[in-house]
């Protein structure tokens, strides 16, 4: 690859590798690790919403929550980097789902971590929601 096409590659697809880093990041932390993240959110949201600590699934609401999150910001990266390459923007939601299945393989080599089918449906799930969003905040241009 000639440094001036590598140069306009990385330009259009850095900042979904950027997401892709951070999440692989995330999931490199051991169980008790995570846990503690976990842990200071819900803390904090029964700190200032003393009601919410009598939800008992505040743990899964959370973390899925953060799954969602997460992929939703790469699924919208991605629909940018895929629209700037003059690709289908909806092909973020594969290469999104496609990158939430090597994330949750990563995850079986993690102490206290496992890989979870219903956490790809919910990466899938933020990541066409992301690729919805990108569309509808852009598709005066997409139309074009």
């Amino acid at each position: 690859m000639q440094l001036k096409t590598l140069g306009k590659f990385l330009k259009t697809w850095y900042p979904s590798l950027i997401i892709m880093i951070i999440i692989f990041i995330f999931s490199s932390f051991p169980a008790s690790k995570s846990d503690e993240q976990s842990g200071f959110i819900i803390n904090t949201l029964t700190s200032i919403f003393p009601e919410l600590s009598n939800i008992s699934p505040l743990v899964v609401i959370v973390r899925k929550s953060a799954h969602f999150f997460e992929y939703a910001v790469l699924g919208f990266l991605n629909a940018r980097a895929l629209n700037l390459s003059g690709k289908n923007i909806f092909h973020s939601i594969w290469l999104s789902m496609l990158y939430s299945m090597t994330d949750e393989f990563h995850q079986i080599f993690i102490s206290g971590r496992s890989g979870e089918f219903r956490d790809i449906l919910v990466d899938t799930l933020g990541a066409s929601f992301g690729t919805l969003v990108y569309f509808l905040t852009h598709r005066k241009k997409l139309a074009r």
